[in-house]
């Protein structure tokens, strides 16, 4: 082994700090989650299974921290929220449609919202093939309506990304992360 690659063992404060900086994002996530009641999230989408806060170590190579929201993952009719931090790659908001739920582009007031707050359309075989989303950045801009018959022409569901800022404190994490989850969910609710 290298010098670098035995230092890098034996020093206990990066493990120590990484460990902390873990569990930072499971106690936001698991706060955030207490916001958004399972009863509601039923009336908002009646195939809800609720909230999750997931975390593991091996996302292609790199840890990470989940949280799921609404967790109906169905293929026609579901939907999702799904907040990732993703280690050495950034905090995602990842929005799930099955190929039926055409919720967003019904709307014009949610697609609009969605524009003007930079999300974006995945172009993935899978919805959790985040090689392709994020890191090969396999995503384009959402224009209008139409754009989804041709989407989902190719691909059975639609997911949209967007790649947020790290704030500065755990308050403003926590607040930015309600604002998007909570108007995904307003106008998902019409």
């Amino acid at each position: 082994m290298s010098s670098r690659t035995l230092k890098l063992l034996k020093d206990r404060s990066v493990f120590e700090e990484i460990s902390e900086l873990k569990l930072f994002f499971v106690a936001v996530f698991s706060q955030l989650g207490n916001d958004f009641p399972p009863n509601n999230l039923s009336e908002i989408h009646p195939g809800s299974k609720g909230l999750k806060v997931s975390r593991g170590n091996e996302l292609l190579s790199c840890p990470y921290q989940v949280l799921d929201i609404v967790r109906d993952f169905d293929m026609n009719k579901g939907f999702n929220i799904r907040i990732l931090n993703w280690w050495g790659r950034g905090l995602f908001i990842l929005t799930f449609f099955g190929k039926e739920n055409r919720a967003w582009t019904e709307d014009a007031p949610f697609l609009s919202w969605l524009q003007h707050h930079q999300y974006r359309l995945a172009k993935s075989e899978s919805p959790w093939d985040y090689e392709q989303i994020i890191d090969k950045n396999q995503t384009a801009p959402i224009h209008d309506p139409g754009q989804l018959t041709s989407h989902l022409d190719i691909f059975s569901f639609t997911q949209l990304v967007k790649k947020l800022d790290y704030p500065e404190d755990r308050q403003t994490l926590q607040s930015c992360l309600r604002d998007q989850i909570g108007g995904i969910l307003k106008f998902y609710k019409r």
